[in-house]
Formats: C-alpha cells, structure tokens, sequence
C-alpha cells in the first residue's frame, strides 16, 4: 500500500479525475492517504482516507510517504524538464522532428539514425533529460543501457530512472507511481510521443538513481 500527505489546506477531493468533476470532500493539510490508482495523465491520483473518503485529488499537493526520511526526498531536477516536452511527438512521413532528433544527438549514436525521428529514442530521450539537469547520461541510445547507471535501489522514487525489458530490447523513462500490476512512466517514444504509459511490472528490470 502506497501512503501519501496532503501538503495543501483544504484539498478538494472529486468524484472524476478532473477539474468539473463534483467535489465529494476535501483533505487538511497532513492528512494521510492510501493511493489507490493513477488517472492515465498521471494528474490525478485516486486516494481513499481512513475515515472512508474516497475520490481523486492533484497529484501536486499529495507528497509520498513511502520513502519518507530517505536523502533526497526531493524531486529529482529533471522531471520539471521532461514535464516540460510532453507533447513532443514524432512527424509524420519522411519529415524528422528536430526536438527528438536533438535528444538522438545526445547520444553516442551515428548519422543516419541520428536524424531520424523513427529511430527508437526512448533512451535517448531521458540522457537529454538527465544531462540537461548537470547529470552525467549513459550517451547511449539502448535503453537497457541504464540497468547499468548510478545505482539501483528497489523502493522506487518520482522521477526515478525506470527500465523495462522489451522483446529482446526494453525501454526507459522516468517513474511516476503504481497501481497493481501496472507502471506509470513519463518517457519518451511512448505512443511515438513524450506522455505518460502505463507498463507491465512483469517487466521491470530494475530502478536507478544516482551515486
């Protein structure tokens, strides 16, 4: 079971993960709370309290209690930077986007791979991410290329670097939270696209942060 804090006064719960949805209650500031699924944009999170309360809230006033008292609690600096290339998507046809041929370029990886938005960039993708925040990357367009990166740690963080296995390949893309057996990821090349996806934890290899 996953916990989470209300930092907000008086955070409204709704009925529908969205802004129209009918307001059913409101969390105080420290209210505890059990998380109980993840709306598909990652917003909101579906929260029920002790006393029976039960509806969806932002998910930018609930702060997990999981790894409370662990060093770096803090949200680790690239998500605001990923957060920020959601919507970037590959174009159709033979034209490339230049924003994910800039996250292949990032990489190791050789022409013409490099300028083609085709180009499998999931992994890409997050070593521009991590070296846009002052973090050294893999350089490496292979997703399973983080399984070997910073360390691996098996309570998972937001934000967090988290690698999948995918076929004979995988995929990588930053943790975002759980419910059941499924894995909310802000990645790139999910649905050709930077959003967030849910994954298969059947397929988890593992979770890394830095040294």
């Amino acid at each position: 079971m996953s916990r989470y804090k209300a930092t907000a006064f008086h955070l409204n719960v709704r009925r529908e993960p969205k802004l129209t949805g009918e307001i059913v209650g409101v969390l105080d500031k420290d209210d505890v709370v059990e998380l109980l699924s993840i709306s598909g944009d990652a917003y909101w999170y579906k929260i029920r309290k002790n006393d029976g309360l039960t509806g969806w809230s932002s998910h930018k006033f609930l702060v997990s209690l999981d790894n409370e008292g662990d060093i770096g609690d803090e949200e680790f600096p690239w998500m605001s930077i990923a957060i920020r290339e959601l919507g970037v998507r590959e174009y159709a046809g033979a034209a490339d986007n230049p924003r994910v041929v800039e996250y292949l370029r990032s990489t190791t990886l050789g022409y013409p791979a490099n300028s083609n938005d085709e180009t499998y960039w999931c992994s890409a993708f997050v070593n521009w991410c991590v070296e846009k925040a002052g973090y050294e990357g893999t350089d490496s367009a292979w997703a399973r290329s983080w399984d070997n990166w910073g360390k691996k740690i098996e309570t998972p963080r937001r934000g967090c670097i988290v690698v999948f296995q995918r076929g004979s390949g995988g995929h990588v893309g930053f943790y975002i939270g759980e419910t059941g057996n499924k894995i909310n990821v802000l990645g790139g090349n999910q649905s050709d696209s930077v959003c967030y996806q849910n994954y298969d934890r059947a397929n988890l290899i593992s979770y890394r942060v830095p040294f």
